[in-house]
């Protein structure tokens, strides 16, 4: 004999699962709204570290304004960040119930690479970061190169950074040489023009005590030239006037 509405309504409250019911009902609206409310999608976005980015540039970067809280995808707007020639690290922090927080550390331009007459900023590590919209100051290294238009995360070689950074330091303390231009060929590597219009080519990095012991023998001994190939193991210069000379 089945029990009556009544009487099976009452079983249920006694065994309690209609409190079940309940609790359940109430959990799936509650969970509904915290997935889709409002006050719970990113709207208050704090930038720290930024100094070259803006901090609007560093918000869009990451997608995150207007994301779920829930949904918030930390290493893919990582990523995006680090897709950025400027951001060497980036981490991402979220609060309850809207907010988060973006820590970048920027890469620093260190030396400025000119070609066709435009001025890249690149940093230590060779990358180019972007095309510089204001003149260099006096002390920074202005390394002129041969070459095509440039892009932010194009790589420069690494060792000619080197080479240039050092000779711009060394010529003038050790050999009192102040060079008017350092530059860079794809065919001659780093070389260097004085105001005496003489060229005095470096090349690669290696060898590099040899080299500025040989310039400095000829600059010693006032030796005439207008160019200087230091790239052998027997160097050797030419004088316009003069003809080569072994």
């Amino acid at each position: 004999m089945r029990p009556s509405p009544r009487r099976a309504l009452v079983q249920w409250l006694l065994n309690g699962k209609l409190f079940s019911l309940i609790i359940c009902l109430a959990s799936v609206g509650a969970l509904a709204y915290l997935l889709t409310a409002e006050r719970f999608i990113i709207a208050d976005i704090r930038v720290e570290g930024n100094n070259a980015l803006k901090a609007e540039t560093v918000i869009e970067l990451s997608q995150l304004n207007g994301v779920p809280i829930w949904y918030t995808d930390m290493v893919s707007s990582s990523e995006l960040l680090l897709g950025s020639a400027y951001v060497q690290e980036a981490t991402i922090s979220t609060q309850l119930p809207n907010s988060a927080t973006i820590r970048i550390v920027e890469r620093k331009p260190e030396v400025r690479w000119l070609v066709n007459g435009v001025q890249y900023l690149v940093d230590s590590g060779g990358k180019v970061l972007a095309a510089a919209t204001e003149p260099a100051e006096p002390d920074v290294l202005v390394i002129t190169a041969s070459g095509t238009v440039l892009e932010p995360n194009d790589l420069i070689d690494t060792d000619a950074l080197k080479l240039t950074r050092a000779l711009a330091l060394r010529l003038p303390a050790e050999l009192s040489l102040q060079p008017k231009i350092i530059g860079w060929d794809y065919g001659l590597g780093v070389y260097v023009k004085t105001a005496e219009q003489q060229t005095i080519v470096f090349g690669r990095s290696e060898s590099l005590e040899r080299k500025m012991a040989v310039l400095g023998y000829l600059l010693k001994e006032q030796t005439a030239f207008t160019y200087l190939d230091l790239r052998p193991s027997n160097p050797y210069y030419q004088n316009k006037q003069a003809g080569a000379t072994p």
